[in-house]
């Protein structure tokens, strides 16, 4: 990974993974649901703009309608046509004689292609003619267009490059007299501060969005690791600002911009049950953006290291286990590969990185953005403290390039079986106990596990830790030590007691087949 300026790379530093679905419903903002970005640098590369421009009234004395009034110019519609893969179903009910063509034999859904048109938004950088928008906005596109709020169209225009681990993605347009959004900084921003979110919401109507339109708000937090591009990508980076300022499809790639009229993120995405706004939506920061540009203008890539690692936030539980004196840390699941960087310099799964280079860590976002910091072929000292051990201690992990392609998310949660269930509140059978029909659903073999969670009760230990029972789960080891068979499980679990703190390490069933992850367990006190 290059540093796109010394001033700038040096507050940059982040990579990795993690699993587990989120629990709400969320979205891309495009004909999805996403959005905004923000930096401070005191160079100009790459024809970046850096600061307000001039006449920005920060005081508001004229509230928004003057930053409106300059950022809009600079704010594009992307009208987007590509060939896309549906499912045979429709999700509302069909009249006679429109039923959709049966299953095949196997009872998979057959997929389609067709022609799709739709729409999002993106804004102008550079008086060149650089546009910076979503990666998902362009992702399956054949053909792209852009029209400037002018009334100004460019048909076709060039897709510089995409990153689909940050959903960054650049365009190119051949045009005179354009408006250039100046970049501010996410990282100066504060919690709590106002700002601005544009873009063209298309809703259903792909081809008449609602073009340029501004809605306010605030910055919500920062820091969110919202798991909406790990679901497919577990080394996708995930630092959003969350901002309470509406956004809709349509306006995924537009600026999220603060009052001076800086743009300090990329609206990128939506939590949401109906795929309409309801009151979170998040925005790529323009430092992490603005690091991806900058290497898709000069090498027509990204240059990013890794250390090939799927983690998780530390959570309570987790820091009773592992003795933390805070919930803080990364916890690995797994690694991205059989040679990742970090299984080769002794890191081992269900250990926590609490440090990088002697700086702490307060979760997989802080872990992301301090790898960030380093370059492909650097050495990183990691301070971690053993699941096998509960011991602090150092490795040296020589950091690689990051490969687009990556390995499948580690898992989503199963469905809830009826309320019972031991100190674990599960309810557990071992393999040759399974019936036919059990061993088909939760899809197991003889060589999963012997331990197959078939059932137990929501509220319990397990059910409260991962938000639901995993049928189909199977239970590998316990605080390290593997199980052979029943004999092994009810010797560990009869002995827990309300307050008991344990690591347990599962193999989670999923669409691409079986993922582990490890979780720590606090036994509830009744």
């Amino acid at each position: 990974m290059k540093r796109m300026s010394d001033s700038l790379r040096t507050r940059l530093n982040l990579l990795i993974a993690t699993a587990i679905a989120f629990a709400f419903g969320l979205g891309l903002a495009s004909a999805l649901s996403l959005t905004p970005i923000t930096i401070a640098a005191e160079d100009t590369d790459a024809g970046w703009v850096i600061g307000a421009p001039a006449g920005a009234d920060p005081t508001m004395g004229n509230g928004f309608a003057a930053v409106a009034e300059r950022v809009s110019p600079a704010v594009v519609t992307l009208y987007v046509s590509g060939v896309r893969e549906v499912p045979s179903f429709n999700p509302f009910p069909f009249p006679p004689g429109f039923e959709p063509e049966p299953e095949d034999e196997e009872g998979e859904e057959r997929p389609r292609t067709r022609t799709e048109l739709w729409s999002g938004s993106g804004f102008i950088v550079s008086d060149d003619g650089y546009v910076v928008t979503n990666n998902h906005v362009v992702a399956d596109a054949d053909q792209v267009d852009v029209q400037l709020q002018d009334g100004r169209r460019f048909d076709a225009v060039e897709v510089v490059g995409r990153d689909p681990q940050t959903d960054v993605a650049l365009l190119k347009v051949e045009a005179d007299d354009l408006t250039v959004l100046p970049i501010g900084s996410s990282d100066a921003t504060a919690v709590g501060e106002w700002v601005l979110a544009i873009g063209s919401p298309g809703f259903r109507q792909a081809r008449t969005p609602l073009l340029t339109t501004v809605t306010a708000g605030i910055v919500s937090a920062k820091g969110r690791n919202i798991d909406i591009l790990r679901v497919q990508n577990p080394l996708a980076i995930e630092d959003f600002i969350q901002t309470d300022a509406v956004i809709n499809r349509g306006n995924s790639g537009g600026p999220l911009v603060n009052v001076a009229g800086e743009v300090i993120g990329i609206n990128t995405a939506i939590v949401s049950s109906t795929g309409s706004y309801e009151g979170y939506g998040f925005a790529v920061p323009i430092e992490l953006a603005r690091e991806v540009v900058d290497d898709l203008i000069e090498f027509g890539e990204v240059r990013r290291a890794l250390i090939g690692v799927a983690i998780t936030d530390v959570d309570a539980a987790d820091a009773e286990y592992y003795g933390l004196e805070r919930v803080e840390g990364a916890l690995i699941q797994n690694f991205s590969f059989d040679d990742s960087p970090a299984r080769l310099g002794g890191l081992e799964k269900g250990d926590v990185i609490v440090g990088v280079a002697g700086e702490a860590v307060g979760g997989v976002s802080e872990l992301q953005r301090r790898i960030r910091g380093f370059e492909p072929g650097e050495t990183v000292r990691l301070d971690i403290v053993r699941r096998s051990t509960l011991q602090r201690e150092s490795a040296e992990v020589r950091l690689i390039s990051a490969d687009e392609d990556s390995p499948p998310p580690l898992a989503v949660r199963p469905e809830t079986a009826p309320e019972t269930g031991d100190q674990l509140g599960l309810e557990v059978k071992e393999y040759g106990e399974l019936s036919g029909a059990e061993r088909r659903d939760f899809a197991v073999t003889p060589g999963t596990g012997s331990i197959v969670i078939v059932g137990g009760n929501p509220r319990g230990a397990v059910g409260r830790e991962l938000g639901t029972i995993p049928a189909g789960a199977v239970i590998l080891d316990i605080n390290g030590e593997e199980m052979q068979g029943r004999a092994d499980y009810d010797r560990i679990v009869s002995g827990l007691r309300p307050g008991d703190a344990l690591s347990v390490r599962f193999s989670f069933r999923t669409q691409s087949g079986r993922q582990e992850g490890i979780r720590s367990i606090v036994i509830p006190e009744r």
